[in-house]
């Protein structure tokens, strides 16, 4: 058992240390300078979002982007509540969005990737760019975002964190950033996750050459499955880490909400590669490697999760320096350790429940999706 533990111990901190010294090794982001214009459609999906539209619409409205090159195309997602009155209240008089009620399924669609996939049937964009209702945008998004598309770029994604709030919000916070940082560190050698599906855009060629979201096959986690068609298709893939591409997405208020979206994440995780698999699995054996040494041997234990403390709350600190905001707290560092634990074990032991997973009022169960109200 020591030897096993030894192993998942090391290829653990090898995956910290060059992390860490990837992000490092980043030069600073691209300044925005872009020539020219291209036509960009914006696919936003909204479903029971009354609560939070407009704080997505009044971001979108400040976009530093020509508005004739610029089209905002909201999707209806059969919501219950007043989301389709506020939209069209705040779209009047603005021709540059189109509001659509969706209330059929296209092919292989479901839930956001069905929105999607109607709304790029009536877009005239060359590039789509898709986020989601409950992320605030920065002005320079859309032209820092297209600076990445070279000749054969099909795909590119930013960086996504949640948006100040309460305690509970800011350990949320770091944990997105956290984990933004890793994907953005293999991203760095050419080593490809997923795109992020709230902060991404998509070359139109390349999003129809795939044949789009209604002939994908559907998953829960619909970004990575178009990341993966159009990079089959042999198209290049960008990922930003900058102050320019940061989406601040709203914070979750409970912890039923949030198992409920871990759920679906791992739910998700099973269509990585085996390589993203492998270090989703050395994660959560390196807890249990450590209670096993806590146990057994517990200055070794302890001596283990310093280092390990160590090197994450110096690569947390780091990604704030690249995404130029105030760094966190070391009181908000300590305890985001302690929700990283929690989180990891209670988020383990609810993906094994026979419970569905369940989220913006619909139950999810491989490819089925069923509609609560």
């Amino acid at each position: 058992m020591i030897v096993i533990a030894g192993i998942i111990i090391l290829v653990f901190f090898s995956i910290q240390v060059f992390s860490l010294v990837s992000i490092l090794l980043l030069g600073p982001a691209k300044s925005t300078d872009i020539k020219t214009f291209p036509k960009v459609s914006l696919l936003l999906a909204a479903r029971n979002e009354e609560k939070l539209i407009i704080r997505s619409l009044e971001a979108i409205d400040q976009l530093d982007y020509p508005k004739k090159q610029l089209e905002i195309l909201i999707g209806d997602d059969s919501s219950t509540d007043k989301t389709a009155a506020i939209v069209r209240d705040f779209i009047k008089g603005k021709p540059q969005y189109k509001l659509y009620s969706i209330d059929k399924t296209l092919g292989k669609g479901r839930g956001k990737a069905n929105v999607l996939a109607q709304l790029a049937l009536k877009a005239d964009g060359d590039f789509y760019f898709i986020t989601d209702v409950d992320v605030k945008l920065p002005k320079l998004w859309i032209k820092s975002m297209l600076q990445e598309f070279g000749e054969k770029v099909g795909i590119v994604s930013g960086t996504t964190m949640c948006d100040d709030g309460p305690r509970f919000a800011k350990l949320q916070s770091i944990d997105w950033l956290h984990f933004m940082g890793y994907i953005k560190a293999f991203a760095r050698i050419g080593v490809g996750c997923t795109s992020v599906g709230n902060n991404m855009a998509v070359r139109a060629q390349a999003y129809w050459e795939t044949g789009g979201y209604g002939k994908i096959d559907f998953s829960i986690t619909e970004d990575y499955k178009l990341f993966e068609a159009v990079t089959k298709n042999g198209w290049q893939w960008r990922n930003v880490l900058s102050p320019d591409t940061l989406g601040k997405a709203w914070y979750i208020p409970d912890v039923g909400e949030m198992l409920h979206q871990r759920k679906r994440w791992l739910i998700g995780a099973q269509d990585l590669p085996l390589n993203w698999k492998a270090m989703l699995i050395i994660y959560g054996l390196f807890y249990v490697v450590l209670i096993y040494l806590g146990i057994n041997y517990s200055d070794i234990a302890m001596s283990i999760w310093f280092m390990k403390y160590l090197i994450q709350t110096v690569f947390i600190l780091v990604l704030c320096y690249q995404v130029d905001m105030r760094p966190f707290g070391y009181l908000e560092l300590f305890l985001y350790e302690i929700y990283l634990v929690v989180n990891t074990i209670v988020a383990g032991i609810f993906y094994f429940l026979p419970i569905k997973s369940v989220w913006k009022g619909r139950r999810y169960s491989g490819a089925e999706v069923q509609d609560l109200n």
